[in-house]
């Protein structure tokens, strides 16, 4: 169960050292400021990192306990409370990029080309957040397979060959090459919504009297056995 997560997290890492080399070759200024727009995204990353750990832990536990119901309550919990935040780094990434930007650099340049890669990426928090919630419910029910799956294509289908694709067209903007993650994002939730279905209609869980029993009374005979 967990060596297709380990896969899928070396594979998303390589894949964006790809996207790094392929900006690089678009000179020295759009590489700083890439690279400082990572750094800023590596702590807008901590909240959907932490939902999709929360969300599979508590997905795992009501999944074992017959719970279901209150497994796609957290899930969409987690939906909500992600996306409200992911609304506020998207204003900030958007309107306020170059202002982020400064605490890292002093140079105009660099910090020009930091907010206009912030620009194209800012819808990302929102979907990440949607995204890594749906993944983390899939990692709770031992869907690890599928979310692998679900991870590289983002990356290897829509993430890489769009950057690549952005960085030939003449002039071209970071704000643009930017758009290339909310796009990998948005055709992951396509995904996860659609094996959603494909689950709910194959083999929809039902929640068990003796599930109940033990949310209610995690003492008695039938919780134990």
């Amino acid at each position: 169960m967990g060596l297709p997560l380990t896969l899928q997290s070396a594979l998303t890492n390589m894949s964006f050292l790809l996207i790094c080399a392929i900006i690089n070759n678009l000179g020295l200024a759009a590489s700083s400021g890439y690279g400082v727009a990572q750094k800023i995204i590596s702590f807008i990353m901590l909240v959907p990192g932490t939902l999709i750990q929360a969300i599979a832990v508590f997905v795992s536990q009501n999944t074992g306990a017959n719970l279901p119901r209150r497994a796609k309550s957290a899930t969409w919990f987690g939906i909500s409370l992600g996306a409200s935040i992911g609304i506020l780094c998207f204003f900030m990434a958007f309107f306020k990029g170059d202002a982020i930007a400064g605490l890292f650099s002093d140079d105009h340049i660099v910090i020009l080309k930091t907010a206009e890669y912030l620009k194209g990426f800012s819808p990302d928090p929102i979907l990440t957040c949607v995204s890594f919630s749906l993944v983390g419910y899939f990692n709770g029910r031992g869907k690890t397979v599928f979310t692998m799956i679900q991870g590289l294509a983002q990356s290897f289908l829509v993430r890489i060959p769009l950057t690549y694709a952005m960085c030939l067209v003449p002039n071209v903007s970071l704000t643009q090459i930017g758009i290339a993650v909310p796009a990998s994002s948005a055709f992951g939730i396509i995904l996860c919504v659609g094996y959603y279905i494909f689950l709910e209609k194959r083999k929809p869980i039902t929640e068990t009297q003796e599930g109940i029993l033990c949310m209610a009374e995690p003492q008695n005979d039938v919780c134990r056995t």
